[in-house]
């Protein structure tokens, strides 16, 4: 009896044993998995991680200052020569040492940008192209046996000559910043930004530009200058209204009576003009500050921020070289509040309520809003386009110097900032700002030209001048231009018009 107990209690203690076992071996198990699982999760990390840089960011890591593989092609590879879209030679490599020569000198300063102390514009963007060897039987033979260096490829641009001067033409003894590109395909026609500096001499000026903090000529102003959009903004305004009455009849009417006064604020018409009774298509115009003060009024909260951003303030532009981003921060009650940061980066007091006068202000593109001539080119350009805007983009094609074609940009969408119907309604109230309003002086001469004129106050005294718009050719013989021109502190005068007739003389000489 007493046997088959102990017998009993041994098995019974072999079968606590192994369930111990079991449990252990469970657990081991567990853990591995556990550490399995984490390290299959930090590879999959780190695969994932390469193939973003690879894919995502390949353009970006080409380019950029420390890519040590590049920075020892610059003693291999003679840089390639840069043209305009017609080829007109506009940068070209003169020495074995890498010596470059800017023939238009200033003109081309910033879209161009230099290699020298550090890299920018074009000079960045396609220093990949630029630096990339052909090996070729010719160039092995000279490199192997005549101690000659590789040459890259050269790089044609879409900028066309003719409207490069002739924007530098108008901005003449000016400052500011101005952007024309074709509003069907993006290509950029001209980029011109003022004050401007020589590339030919850059390091020996270097010192000198790089703390000039009055003109920071350094500054490319046609991409990264943030201005006050002044009365140009009542586009979206226009827009905000038509997106909260879509289909419907736009009648809205406001008695002008050279003022409007809320809770904080009294902001009168320019030049304190009385316009009277006006509809939409009137007050567009002649830019009346009261009647979009009102408009804007009469929207529900957040139906201005609503289609600021959906034209691409407070977010990216799809441009490959540097820029700033448009901000627009108005928070009103019984809206969705701005988050600590927005999109562009500026920080906001998301808790703050904006006060009446900066609702008021905002309407009409004053208050804390901001942007650049490239950004309203490029809403100029959707707006002409029947809605849909086109990636803007500087490098059209590369070539090896037999002429054989490498890399080769094509026209690409990113998509409608409006609908076709919203673009036509604008294109109607932009072309009346030409035909009979504040643009009236815009010489057309067999164009179909729309626009917007802006007065827009900043920090200093003097009002900048702003003028946004398209030309389109009647007779449909070659594609329509966007352009946006502001001129610092050339309010009065209204000095971006005169840029812009500059503008629409080298689009009525221009061949398809």
């Amino acid at each position: 009896m007493n046997k088959r107990k102990n017998k009993d209690k041994n098995k019974n203690t072999n079968e606590d044993k192994r369930m111990k076992q079991g449990k252990k071996n469970n657990q081991d198990r567990k853990m591995i998995y556990t550490i399995a699982a984490i390290f299959i999760m930090l590879f999959a990390l780190l695969i994932g991680y390469m193939v973003y840089f690879t894919i995502f960011k390949q353009k970006q890591m080409a380019v950029h200052p420390q890519n040590t593989r590049l920075n020892s092609l610059e003693s291999e590879v003679i840089r390639g020569n840069i043209y305009d879209t017609t080829t007109k030679e506009l940068l070209a490599t003169t020495t074995e040492d890498g010596e470059r020569y800017y023939p238009y000198k200033s003109l081309y300063a910033h879209p161009i940008g230099y290699a020298q102390s550090g890299k920018t514009g074009v000079e960045a963007l396609a220093n990949q192209q630029l630096l990339y060897p052909s090996y070729d039987i010719i160039s092995l033979f000279k490199a192997a046996f005549m101690n000659k260096k590789f040459e890259g490829r050269d790089v044609v641009l879409t900028l066309d000559h003719r409207y490069q001067e002739a924007v530098a033409r108008g901005m003449e003894g000016k400052r500011g910043g101005v952007v024309v590109m074709e509003a069907t395909t993006g290509k950029i026609r001209a980029m011109y930004s003022t004050p401007h500096f020589d590339p030919n001499k850059i390091v020996e000026n270097w010192s000198k530009l790089n703390t000039d903090t009055e003109d920071t000529p350094l500054v490319n102003r046609a991409t990264k200058g943030l201005y006050p959009p002044g009365s140009i903004f009542k586009i979206v305004t226009t827009l905000a209204y038509m997106q909260t009455h879509p289909g419907e009849t736009l009648d809205f009417t406001h008695d002008c009576t050279g003022s409007i006064s809320g809770t904080d604020y009294t902001i009168k018409c320019y030049n304190q003009a009385v316009h009277g009774k006006l509809g939409l298509t009137e007050a567009f115009a002649k830019s009346c500050n009261t009647y979009f003060i009102a408009l804007a009024e009469s929207l529900p909260a957040g139906a201005l921020k609503a289609a600021a951003e959906s034209v691409g303030y407070n977010g990216p532009l799809n441009f490959d070289m540097d820029y700033s981003m448009s901000r627009f921060s108005l928070n009103e009650k019984g809206s969705t509040l701005a988050t600590s940061q927005d999109k562009a980066g500026a920080t906001n007091t998301s808790d703050v309520i904006s006060s009446d006068f900066e609702k008021a202000a905002t309407a009409i593109g004053q208050g804390k809003t901001l942007t650049s001539p490239l950004h309203m080119a490029i809403l100029a350009s959707a707006i002409i386009n029947d809605g849909v805007s086109m990636k803007p983009y500087l490098i059209e094609y590369s070539m090896t110097k037999t002429g054989t074609i490498k890399l080769n940009n094509r026209p690409k969408q990113t998509g409608a900032l409006m609908t076709e119907e919203q673009a036509k309604m604008l294109q109607e109230l932009m072309e009346n700002v030409v035909d009979h309003g504040t643009a009236v002086s815009l010489p057309e001469k067999g164009l179909i030209v729309g626009g917007k004129t802006g007065t827009a106050q900043n920090e200093t005294e003097d009002d900048h001048s702003w003028f946004m718009g398209y030309a389109k050719d009647p007779n449909g013989n070659k594609a329509p231009i966007a352009f946006a021109v502001v001129v610092e502190g050339g309010g009065k005068g209204a000095q971006a018009l005169k840029v812009c007739d500059q503008i629409l003389q080298a689009y009525r000489n221009s061949e398809e």
